[in-house]
């Protein structure tokens, strides 16, 4: 079973072999999460689990996390595919949530 992700996702960094974003929710290792990741407006779908959730921040509407998940578990064609976008140096990938716009 895998979790969606999070409403609240922002992304933070985008590797070959990690991608981390922001969010107010806890997510625990090693929960899958399914994600949309835009690459110059294509849609990429991808299910990744958890690696690591770090508290980076903490204010008066509660923490802030950093989920960290393990691109390792992509499949390798995908994996190719965000090494060559993240070659390229073009555009800003963009996070969703799968069957979103």
């Amino acid at each position: 079973m895998s979790t969606p992700l999070p409403s609240d996702a922002a992304l933070v960094e985008l590797r070959p072999d990690a991608l981390v974003f922001r969010t107010r929710e806890c997510i625990l290792p090693p929960t899958p999460i399914d994600l949309v990741l835009r690459l110059e407006g294509q849609p990429l779908s991808l299910r990744a689990p958890v690696e690591a959730c770090l508290v980076v921040e903490k204010d008066r509407s509660g923490y802030v996390f950093h989920c960290r998940l393990d691109m390792a578990a992509v499949p390798a064609p995908d994996r190719q595919l965000l090494a060559l976008f993240i070659a390229k140096g073009r555009g800003s990938p963009v996070l969703g949530v799968p069957g979103s716009r």
